[in-house]
């Protein structure tokens, strides 16, 4: 609709707010306000959800173990509220760190190369699991072409992936690079204690 009104060269003018400039055209400036106004209120409203529920990731890393020397800190429980409020605290405090230091093009990219990234490993991961025939409450649910699903879903991902930049690649290699040294540090703690328990 963007596009259709605005046309392309004027579309790309407005890049920082093309639906209220759309809107603006059709409705004047109040259409724009309006619209500029509702945009806010929506990424407030996503903004504060995902706050609250994406850092129950960061809090299960700790209640896990998986996060050598701060995990049970990570993993502490409000008394009054049972809200996981250091992860909360502590997943804010990096993303605001991220949005002041980065645009949002290069947020925007970063954040789907990594939800791809993340899928790839979990598409992988059910061929994995399938293999291994790991079961958990039950018979797990096997849907109709076996394998094919997640094996087309992985050529699928590579095949974006392979429009991100090196840039953009290697600032995720890094972070799973960390993240895989934290799961070796906290396998190796754990080895040891066991060990140490069997003696």
């Amino acid at each position: 609709v963007a596009q259709r009104v605005l046309g392309v060269a004027a579309l790309a003018a407005a890049q920082d707010a093309p639906l209220a400039a759309a809107a603006s055209r059709i409705a004047g400036p109040l259409g724009g306000s309006i619209v500029a106004a509702g945009a806010v209120i929506s990424m407030l409203g996503h903004v504060s959800g995902m706050t609250l529920a994406t850092p129950r990731a960061l809090y299960a890393f700790g209640r896990d173990g998986f996060l050598p020397l701060v995990s049970a800190r990570v993993a502490a429980i409000h008394p009054r509220y049972r809200t996981p409020y250091v992860a909360i605290a502590v997943h804010s405090t990096i993303v605001c760190a991220l949005a002041i230091s980065s645009g949002f093009a290069a947020l925007a990219i970063l954040a789907n190369v990594s939800v791809l990234v993340l899928y790839l490993l979990c598409c992988i991961a059910v061929l994995e699991l399938r293999r291994r025939d790991v079961r958990s409450g039950g018979t797990p649910f096997r849907p109709p072409g076996g394998p094919v699903v997640p094996v087309l879903a992985v050529l699928v991902i590579v095949w974006l992936l392979t429009h991100a930049t090196a840039r953009e690649l290697l600032v995720v290699a890094g972070v799973l690079g960390l993240a895989a040294l934290f799961f070796a540090l906290t396998a190796r703690r754990r080895a040891l204690a066991s060990a140490t328990m069997t003696r």
